[in-house]
């Protein structure tokens, strides 16, 4: 008995979103028909004839709708005119009326019939769409070769790839596997990063390095070092400290220890780390606990303002990561393997400090007369090596008053070149050069995890946007299962539907 006769319009495939339930909906209706009309009444489970017939009369229909008039003239035997879709590929009507390939290949009988005469399929037609999506799933989600390669067993469809592309940009699964992190133009420097005072030190970020595994007597006891570098934003200078733990009182010890030989600074920048956080409200809660006025006063100066970056987010402090790895190569370049005592790694660290802020930070010109690059060392010392600056006086007779106007007058020449030869590049922006949609409340993003695969990051809503000064979104807070987390977009994966 042949099904191919039976339709059921109000069966159609607009109606559904899985191949396999239309061809079973579409089976059953027919054989309820099929029952109705008397003859031999069939039961049980479908069948595996039941089932193809379903599915070709399903493709016919969609035959049928997008190719009408092609379906007429071969029908009649007339020749496709050179327009139609069709002509290059010789359709011809089989035995149940359905239009198939009558390629090149038609004479390799070993081929199965279908690969030799698939049958044509029409583009963007929801049918097309829920047999593409079938074979994208049987294939695992495997790309757009693995899905063109199932197709091709059966179905021949115009422009194959692009409809196939068509489905992957839809589907949840390849979107989950395929997304990427949020991108936004690069932000203008923050203002920290040019402000006045210009003095070395007086806004700095903080980072910590290591561990440094560091011997302890004649027990060979070993114990845990960890390297606190402060940057000076406006000059790139460091200054390493030795910590001897990783809490907030390690780092107030260290942090007093480079604001008493560099000058207390008016505004500190640090990663979202545990230890500054708990530093930060250890410094606010003495502060407040000042109730002597005299004391209020000589502690005003002390009064440090802390920023942290989000979290996760190490390129909002790249002018201090890029430092940590510096330090890091010339401690390694200094220390090499060798065990060293808690002395032996504090005389490294000065050594290394010295050779970081040598390093030049302005463009070196191969002309002689041209003045050397500038250096840290310029800013903290007058001189490049870090050592003192040239005499002005004569071996008779000190004039203190003209060396301290002559140092001043070399600081202010520095200065005047930092603000000439450094401020101006750092207009490039290296990377993230395009603007790009901003994240808004209520979009559902992918949360980056580093605990888990690709594949099973937890989705969130974005509740919070965090614009820049610029008016562009870089920072955003999401509502990810019963709690909240505060990322920067480039710890996210956009899913826009």
């Amino acid at each position: 008995m042949s099904f191919m006769s039976e339709k059921v319009p109000s069966l159609c495939s607009r109606r559904f979103s899985d191949w396999t339930r239309v061809v079973r909906v579409r089976a059953w209706a027919i054989r309820f028909i099929t029952n109705c009309r008397g003859g031999e009444e069939l039961s049980g489970e479908l069948t595996g004839e039941e089932m193809d017939a379903a599915s070709l009369s399903i493709i016919k229909e969609a035959q049928h709708e997008a190719f009408a008039e092609d379906l007429k003239l071969v029908k009649n035997g007339q020749p496709l005119p050179l327009k139609s879709r069709l002509a290059r590929l010789s359709p011809r009507l089989d035995d149940d009326g359905l239009l198939r390939c009558d390629g090149r290949t038609k004479l390799a009988d070993w081929l199965p019939f279908d690969v030799r005469f698939p049958i044509l399929l029409p583009r963007k037609h929801p049918t097309t769409r829920l047999i593409v999506k079938d074979c994208h799933e049987q294939r695992h989600h495997g790309g757009t070769n693995e899905t063109l390669a199932a197709l091709s067993d059966h179905y021949l469809v115009e422009a194959a790839r692009e409809e196939i592309r068509d489905w992957e940009k839809d589907c949840m699964v390849c979107r989950r596997l395929k997304a990427r992190a949020g991108e936004q133009i690069m932000a203008p420097l923050p203002a920290k990063r040019l402000c006045e005072p210009l003095r070395a030190f007086s806004r700095v970020a903080v980072d910590y390095g290591g561990p440094f595994e560091t011997v302890q007597g004649r027990g060979k006891t070993r114990h845990k070092r960890y390297l606190c570098l402060f940057t000076c934003l406006l000059t790139r200078a460091v200054h390493l400290e030795m910590a001897y733990a990783l809490d907030a009182n390690s780092f107030l010890n260290a942090f007093n220890r480079m604001a008493n030989r560099r000058g207390c600074p008016m505004e500190v920048l640090s990663d979202n780390g545990g230890n500054f956080v708990n530093a930060d409200r250890q410094l606010r809660e003495l502060v407040g606990q000042l109730n002597n006025t005299t004391v209020r006063k000589a502690m005003a100066c002390r009064r440090v303002k802390w920023s942290f970056n989000p979290p996760l987010a190490p390129h909002f402090g790249g002018v201090h990561e890029a430092m940590i790895r510096a330090a890091k190569r010339a401690l390694h370049a200094i220390l090499g393997d060798a065990s060293v005592t808690d002395e032996e790694l504090v005389t490294a660290l000065s050594g290394a400090e010295s050779l970081v802020n040598s390093r030049p930070i302005t463009y070196q010109s191969a002309s002689p007369k041209d003045p050397g690059p500038l250096t840290p060392n310029h800013f903290l010392h007058g001189m490049a090596e870090g050592q003192l600056v040239i005499a002005t006086t004569d071996e008779k007779g000190c004039q203190l008053q003209r060396r301290w106007r002559y140092v001043q007058m070399l600081i202010d020449h520095f200065w005047h070149r930092w603000l000439k030869e450094f401020v101006p590049r750092l207009n490039q922006r290296m990377k993230w050069r395009h603007q790009r949609r901003d994240l808004a409340v209520d979009d559902v993003v992918l949360v980056m995890d580093s605990s888990s695969p690709r594949g099973r990051w937890p989705l969130g809503r974005v509740t919070e946007v965090f614009p820049g000064p610029d008016g562009h979104v870089r920072v955003v807070a999401m509502q990810v299962g019963g709690k909240t987390l505060k990322r920067s977009i480039t710890r996210v994966c956009p899913l826009e539907c």
